[in-house]
């Protein structure tokens, strides 16, 4: 029989292991919530940190800069004029470049197609993704030119007595014209439009007179079997009290239309619908978008201006100010580029001021690069490269 004694020595031996390893358990949870803590507030503070300065990792000369224009581009940037366009990445390598005779190009990028359009004149230049590009040539002068992601290219044509949306596959050696729509007159004077990424639809924003006033119309075109059977459009919307100056698609199926007093979301180009708008009594000095987002630049005062921004359906999710003046904006990602000659600032999305920083030279372009923390400085003979610091 066991004694009394065994037994109680038993059970002081199954406590003391017991509060071991309660006192493992608490021990390793407390480090584990430790590690939570410190992981979630230094990333916190790598996400909000702020920088004040840079230095150049690499720069690259540029003849006959003053003459070119840039725009933004995958990991790089498009330096395009009147004899030809490259494509740089961020260590100033060639990606691709090609030849042609404009007397005023205007360039569109989509992920990595570009097109150079003549504007007045009747040729475009097309680029897709790494391989060579090709010319195409049209018939009328040409007002505008987008560009899908697959290289499909809308342009508005004018014509002597009214305008025409030719949608063109320039890669396509059998058939290069893909539609064909006139513009009616009952429409009015096509200002802007745009073509989706994935190359289905068009909208295009028309000035008129109705009655004696001052309209805008939004006409929606689908390039699908939806819209085949009635010359592809597929909905318009009358705006009587706004003038709609830009037409900017965000995605595949969302489009924004900018006016004087704010900014207009459709969806589904399908069956297009409003879905979202913000108008303002104060002066808007700039807008821009994104595929998410959607922002303004009001301002204030004579010598103050708000930024605001909002997400793809229209709803506000920031508010800041913004203390100096500026040459353009632009936003990748989650961060706004705002720069003139001599001073750049850039915004994260959840308002913290990430840079502001007065500069020394003057630039002409600031673009993002796809590294983090790098960014583009265009000036007259320099392409430089920046890092943050």
């Amino acid at each position: 029989m066991e004694s009394f004694n065994g037994r109680s020595f038993d059970v002081t031996v199954i406590k003391e292991q017991r509060r071991k390893k309660i006192i493992f358990i608490l021990s390793a949870a407390a480090c584990i919530l430790a590690c939570v803590a410190i992981f979630y507030f230094g990333f916190h503070w790598f996400l909000n940190r702020q920088y004040s300065s840079y230095q150049v990792e690499y720069s690259v000369y540029v003849k006959n800069g003053s003459s070119m224009d840039y725009v933004d581009y995958k990991d790089g940037i498009i330096r395009y004029g009147r004899d030809g366009v490259t494509a740089v990445d961020r260590k100033g390598n060639a990606l691709w470049s090609g030849s042609y005779e404009m007397a005023n190009p205007r360039a569109d990028t989509c992920e990595s197609s570009a097109v150079i359009a003549d504007i007045g004149g009747k040729s475009l230049y097309i680029h897709k993704g790494e391989g060579t590009g090709t010319e195409l040539t049209v018939d009328c002068p040409i007002v505008q030119a987008c560009i899908s992601r697959q290289g499909v290219v809308a342009v508005l044509l004018e014509e002597a007595s009214s305008n025409t949306i030719a949608l063109y596959n320039p890669f396509d050696k059998s058939e290069k014209l893909l539609a064909e729509i006139p513009t009616n007159v009952e429409d009015g004077y096509p200002v802007s439009l745009d073509l989706s990424p994935d190359g289905s639809s068009v909208v295009a924003s028309y000035l008129g007179v109705m009655t004696g006033a001052v309209q805008s119309r939004a006409v929606f075109y689908n390039f699908t079997d939806v819209g085949k059977n009635a010359n592809c459009l597929v909905g318009a919307h009358n705006y009587n009290d706004a003038l709609i100056s830009e037409v900017r698609f965000l995605d595949d199926a969302t489009v924004c239309l900018f006016s004087e007093k704010g900014f207009y979301l459709w969806g589904n180009m399908k069956q297009p619908s409003a879905i979202g708008k913000a108008e303002f009594t104060e002066e808007i000095q700039s807008a821009f978008s994104s595929d998410r987002y959607i922002g303004v630049i009001l301002k204030k005062d004579e010598e103050s201006s708000k930024m605001k921004l909002y997400n793809e359906t229209g709803k506000e999710i920031m508010e800041t100010a913004v203390e100096n003046t500026y040459d353009s904006v632009r936003i990748r990602g989650d961060e706004i580029l705002l720069n003139s000659h001599n001073h750049c600032t850039v915004y994260r999305t959840n308002g913290v001021k990430k840079l502001d920083v007065a500069l020394k030279n003057k630039i002409s372009y600031f673009f993002p690069c796809e590294k983090m923390n790098r960014y583009f400085f265009v000036q007259d003979s320099k392409i430089k490269v920046i890092k943050l610091k």
